[in-house]
């Protein structure tokens, strides 16, 4: 009797293999998703794929895939139930996420996301599920951005040329430097102020003033993105006898600061055909003037009128 036993567990073993190997994967076959350890780096306005692969690759019978961004709340990317009864974007990524659906058979549970948000930028986590097990892994996204142009502009100051650098649209915050003959950084002060707008891009605009002799020649106002290792550069040429100084009416001595208080700035500038805009001189020289003394000037003070 036990010998007839173990014949027909003998014979049945090969279906039930053959079972197996029909459906694709073993039951007691072990899955896992794989961490992708480097961050995933885009570009505003363009498409990124977040990876997220099951391995072996094998579509079951019965997967959900699900992504989520990591934060505060429960903030969707997308979901995908069983045989497509569900797939469709969180509402915060609304026509802007896409599963690989052919790929499923390969493990590919992989999003893109499409035209890229400073918002989008963060942890996401990517859910593969089944009846028998959960699985789950992170990706990082770094969204940045960069602009195509920046510019100098110059006006006469008391003393010698006053430079301007102004960029928009950058993320993340970006870094600028001025650098002058043989690409060695300028050694006289420099003031750089960054602020954000509303849609969380970054500008930013530095203020140097070079006197005569001093660096004449080209210099260069470089900003810098680190995460993208891009820059952007714009380039000035210094030569021959600075324009004259306007006319010093009085002065101030404060915190070891003299300042030289000269004809109206908007007079000036008429005078000498300057290529600053007005506005633009005017919070370049109140940036100047605040973070160089420690006190505030209000753009309808004297100084700038």
């Amino acid at each position: 009797m036990e010998t007839l036993q173990t014949q027909l567990s003998q014979q049945s073993l090969p279906s039930f293999l053959s079972l197996n190997l029909l459906l694709g994967f073993s039951f007691t076959e072990e899955f896992s998703l794989d961490d992708f350890p480097h961050p995933v780096v885009g570009v505003i306005g363009q498409d990124v794929v977040l990876p997220c692969q099951l391995t072996p690759p094998a579509r079951m019978p019965s997967m959900d895939v699900q992504w989520r961004k990591i934060g505060p709340g429960f903030i969707l990317v997308h979901e995908y139930m069983d045989k497509g009864t569900r797939d469709l974007s969180g509402v915060n990524y609304q026509n802007r996420t896409e599963l690989f659906l052919q790929e499923f058979s390969s493990g590919n549970v992989s999003v893109k996301l499409k035209r890229l948000q400073v918002m989008d930028d963060g942890k996401y986590r990517c859910f593969v599920r089944n009846p028998q097990w959960s699985l789950e892994a992170t990706t990082e996204l770094r969204v940045a951005d960069t602009t195509l142009e920046i510019s100098i502009l110059q006006c006469p100051v008391m003393p010698g040329i006053g430079l301007a650098c102004r960029s928009t649209g950058w993320f993340p915050k970006p870094e600028l430097q001025w650098v002058g003959k043989n690409w060695q950084n300028l050694a006289m002060e420099i003031v750089t102020d960054v602020t954000q707008d509303r849609e969380n891009l970054y500008s930013v605009v530095s203020h140097v003033t070079v006197t005569e002799g001093e660096d004449n020649g080209d210099i260069i106002c470089i900003v810098q993105n680190g995460l993208l290792e891009t820059e952007r550069q714009s380039a000035i040429h210094l030569s021959g006898e600075f324009p004259p100084h306007p006319r010093v009416e009085w002065v101030v001595v404060s915190t070891g600061l003299v300042l030289l208080r000269p004809l109206p700035v908007s007079r000036f500038l008429k005078l000498h055909g300057c290529s600053w805009s007005c506005m633009l001189i005017q919070q370049t020289l109140m940036l100047f003037i605040r973070k160089s003394t420690g006190s505030r000037y209000h753009l309808r003070d004297p100084h700038f009128k």
